[in-house]
């Protein structure tokens, strides 16, 4: 599934120029409007799901001027293996989390909760998860899944700026695909607060969109260098985020799909 992944800017880009052509341009003219336009589609996506008076939301849920999620919680469990962030994903970003029995964990921006679910089977009866998400719905998705298939893995409204837990209580903190979510200043605050509420010792692991590896990612996302959101983390400034929050042993400790990275700190 992880090749997938290189598939998508491909994806992306022929479709985009089939339309083109469909309206009337050359084969050349479509196939370079298309790798002008296509990611700055996306940023666009995301300033509208931003917006204050943007539609969709469920009263519930939570306010931040991050990018709540709750309009793809009908589709995400089928949309993110589609794309190749399935079970291996999940997999490997547990592996370097390295969770053991008892441990206490706590997954932010969770989404529909898959990766909390599997996490709470790696620290088994005696340990405890928590996934967090301020998107309602994606909150009641988690929530439902969790019942059917009988985790004991908890879920609650909550935002990465403003953790609703006390000082050193967790020994590991997880971050799959949210980050790009959050403008800087919240980056920062939600960084900070991971560092808080992780004990002496405790891990952070984060993955998240990184300095491309793959060239063709870079024709596609470049635009990312010009969204506040997204320019660090394509810069590969990730690491510097962590480490002025406090944390040591920050290191990049792997890589998905060409414009995925891994990274991994202590407290």
């Amino acid at each position: 599934m992880k090749k997938i992944l290189w598939l998508c800017p491909i994806l992306m880009i022929v479709f985009a120029v089939w339309v083109l052509i469909r309206l009337g341009f050359t084969i050349w003219a479509a196939v370079l409007i298309a790798l002008l336009l296509v990611c700055p589609a996306i940023i666009i996506y995301g300033l509208i799901t931003v917006s204050r008076h943007r539609g969709g939301f469920s009263p519930e849920t939570l306010h931040t001027r991050g990018m709540p999620l709750d309009i793809l919680a009908p589709i995400y469990d089928r949309y993110c293996p589609a794309v190749g962030l399935g079970l291996a994903f999940r997999q490997k970003t547990l592996g370097f989390a390295e969770l053991k029995p008892g441990d206490c964990v706590l997954d932010v921006g969770c989404g529909t909760g898959v990766l909390t679910r599997l996490a709470d089977l790696a620290v088994g009866q005696a340990g405890n998860v928590v996934g967090i998400d301020p998107a309602a719905k994606m909150i009641g998705v988690a929530k439902k899944n969790a019942l059917l298939q009988e985790s004991r893995a908890e879920f609650r409204l909550a935002v990465i700026e403003d953790l609703p837990f006390e000082d050193n209580r967790f020994d590991c903190v997880l971050s799959s695909a949210m980050f790009h979510h959050l403008p800087p200043d919240l980056k920062v605050k939600g960084v900070s607060e991971v560092h808080r509420v992780l004990k002496p010792g405790g891990r952070f692991v984060l993955v998240d969109v990184d300095r491309p590896t793959v060239f063709l990612w870079w024709v596609i996302l470049w635009p990312l260098l010009f969204w506040s959101f997204t320019e660090d983390q394509v810069k590969g400034r990730l690491g510097v985020l962590m480490r002025r929050a406090g944390f040591s042993g920050v290191e990049k400790v792997g890589s998905w799909g060409g414009f995925l990275g891994f990274w991994k700190a202590h407290k």
